[in-house]
């Protein structure tokens, strides 16, 4: 992976045209990317380390990133933050339900954000099952997370075999549970593609208890490795 882009996005846009989502989701995504270089790059092994504190971690040295006097200057307009509370019917205060991390582009009106859920890929312990189940990308489909939003992002923390792997195992798991997961036709589990983002993927699911789509980013970081 490479952090380099040094293009800057059109951000005073209000409008939600394709490609100006896409161009959202790919600065939310490259963002994680730098912030994930950071953070193996101090050597640390977190192979067998809780989701919780990956996430924390992810979180600081991308917020870092973004304040580095050498990152691109259009990153200034991004917020990073972590288990930010969701709002959903009936549930108030603290029984809000929190999403692991979201970047909100705060220099257009209304805000947009991008919502991601993270997962540990090892084995054992911690399969698919729970990456795709009611707790990982069932949030999203539930119209737990991200109600508002049309596109959205699943985090996998790969902490054993590799990222070839877990991709592998997310897509069969999909496909067997296309009805579960309110896959749409033509919305299967494909390689998106991104410059300087790699073990990126998406899937595209219905939401009928909040009549919209939703598009999903799925972008495994390989936590087997240290630089």
């Amino acid at each position: 992976m490479t952090t380099s882009r040094q293009n800057k996005p059109n951000v005073n846009q209000s409008d939600d045209s394709g490609d100006y989502v896409a161009s959202f989701c790919r600065d939310a995504l490259f963002l994680i990317v730098a912030g994930y270089e950071r953070l193996i790059g101090g050597g640390t092994d977190y192979s067998g380390t809780a989701e919780e504190h990956i996430t924390g971690e992810l979180r600081q040295q991308t917020e870092q990133y973004i304040s580095a006097q050498d990152s691109p200057d259009w990153t200034k307009y991004y917020v990073v933050q972590e288990e930010r509370p969701e709002n959903v019917h009936g549930r108030k205060g603290k029984h809000r339900p929190r999403v692991d991390i979201a970047f909100v582009l705060t220099a257009r009106k209304p805000q947009r954000l991008m919502r991601f859920e993270a997962k540990r890929l090892q084995k054992p312990g911690f399969t698919v099952g729970k990456y795709v189940g009611e707790e990982g990308l069932g949030e999203f489909i539930a119209g737990n997370y991200a109600a508002e939003d049309d596109t959205a992002g699943m985090l996998g923390y790969v902490q054993s075999d590799d990222c070839d792997y877990w991709a592998g195992k997310i897509s069969e798991s999909i496909g067997k549970k296309k009805r579960e997961v309110r896959l749409e036709k033509g919305g299967q589990w494909q390689k998106a593609h991104f410059d300087g983002i790699d073990h990126c993927y998406k899937t595209r699911h219905n939401r009928p208890s909040i009549k919209c789509e939703l598009l999903v980013y799925h972008l495994l970081l390989d936590l087997c490795r240290t630089t």
